[in-house]
């Protein structure tokens, strides 16, 4: 917990607060004042002056001297624990969590929320600021004997941004070395993991460009919008990505022939990890000691990473399966399922009969049943068949409408080009891009 100590401006008008001192120092400093003003003018002869020239005295505000605290919510923290950190009581903390509940969500915050709370000497909080992300922030101020609260947003800056950079050897080190986060790395390989694998394919000398608009808050990155257009070189191959809407259907991406990037099924269920035992008929079991076949493909993660499931479906089964320790399995069109092996949790509100969507979090990352570390064991069969994970997601999505080729290819070519220059597109480009764009270019 960091503190100082500091004056506040209490607000004009505002009652102070239980346990307040009765005697209202600022009254008897302006009392003083207004005795010796007065007392100065007779001493020295002079006429008593107007008592309309005492009233910049009588309304002079003083400053009363204050302690500034702050605190951090933990895992498994509450905001009443953190208000009291701050040095408040648990029943005064419940007034304040009473106006905090109508402005955030107290059963989601965030891991890492900031609250900086205003006290007067005698230990009363005035004011409190809760800062759960970048967008902006809760503010909170007694007024007498309530306590009211407010959004305030953030100052942000978003700039539409080129960014190009080589891979030396990984794509989230290249990324670093540009000057960017990994929330960038993440979002790239989201748009070309269909047909790159980025656990194995991944090569020095590759080679990327993007095109998106890179959001700022306090002089940090903190986000990044939807990327407009990428291009990826892998061992001499170019792979390009295009933001495309056509009518009546969802923004997706699509190549130079308005080929959708998208495939049936997703490479892989985890983003940029490592494959740690591959689809086999004859495997030593870790655990057993003994070859058993081995119908999936093993990933080596931390504990807690997300799983996506790899295509669209309904869950046909959530819980404990023995051996296969927490699992979940997933129905797809055509006869196919896939199951997501040793997961540490399931994702909230997953059960059977769930509609799921390609790429969204089911679950997340563990070593539960036989297992001897933390992964996951990713398997797919079609009508009971097992079928080689890593050998999936070759069959591509509908591509574009014929009668939306002429418009896609005209925003391809306006796009493509900047690609070339890395650095922020001037303001002449990012209004032509906007008066253009068939999708959001970001906020």
């Amino acid at each position: 917990m960091i503190e100082d100590i500091r004056p506040v401006e209490l607000p004009t008008g505002a009652r102070p607060p239980r346990g307040a001192s009765r005697l209202d120092l600022r009254q008897v400093l302006l009392s003083l004042l207004s005795l010796g003003f007065l007392g100065g003018v007779l001493w020295r002869g002079g006429p008593v002056p107007d008592p309309s020239l005492l009233e910049p005295i009588r309304t002079l505000r003083i400053q009363a001297p204050t302690v500034s605290r702050q605190a951090i919510l933990a895992p498994g923290d509450t905001l009443a624990g953190v208000i009291q950190r701050l040095g408040v009581s648990a029943r005064e903390a419940t007034i304040w969590l009473g106006e905090a509940q109508r402005h955030l969500n107290l059963r989601a915050l965030p891991v890492g929320l900031l609250a900086e709370g205003i006290l007067d000497l005698e230990g009363n909080l005035l004011r409190l600021r809760l800062t759960p992300d970048w967008r902006s922030d809760v503010v909170l101020e007694r007024q007498g004997e309530a306590v009211t609260g407010r959004r305030e947003a953030r100052p942000i800056e978003r700039q539409l941004t080129v960014v190009r950079g080589t891979i030396r050897s990984s794509l989230f080190e290249a990324v670093d070395a540009a000057g960017e986060t990994d929330d960038l790395a993440l979002a790239v390989a989201d748009i070309f993991g269909w047909d790159i694998d980025f656990h194995r394919e991944v090569q020095p000398g590759d080679t990327f460009a993007v095109l998106c608009e890179r959001v700022r808050a306090d002089g940090r990155i903190v986000a990044y919008g939807p990327i407009v257009a990428a291009t990826y070189v892998n061992q001499g191959r170019t792979y390009s990505a295009c933001r495309f809407a056509a009518a009546g259907a969802p923004p997706g991406y699509y190549d130079a022939q308005g080929r959708a990037l998208r495939k049936l099924f997703l490479r892989a269920p985890l983003k940029l990890t490592r494959v740690t035992s591959r689809f086999s008929a004859s495997r030593k079991h870790p655990v057993l000691g003994k070859r058993l076949p081995h119908w999936g493909v093993d990933y080596g993660a931390p504990t807690g990473t997300p799983v996506s499931v790899t295509a669209d479906g309904t869950v046909g089964f959530v819980g404990y399966s023995g051996g296969r320790g927490n699992t979940v399995e997933v129905r797809h069109a055509g006869g196919y399922t896939t199951a997501y092996l040793h997961l540490s949790r399931f994702a909230a509100g997953l059960r059977p009969g769930t509609r799921v969507e390609q790429g969204q979090v089911i679950g997340f990352v563990g070593s539960t049943g036989l297992s001897t570390g933390p992964h996951l064991d990713y398997r797919i069969t079609r009508q009971g068949r097992p079928l080689n994970p890593l050998a999936m997601g070759r069959d591509p999505a509908p591509p574009l409408p014929k009668a939306e080729l002429s418009h896609f290819s005209a925003w391809m070519e306006q796009v493509q080009p900047l690609l070339e220059t890395p650095g922020p597109v001037t303001e002449t480009g990012v209004a032509a891009l906007r008066a253009a764009a068939p999708v959001s270019l970001g906020g």
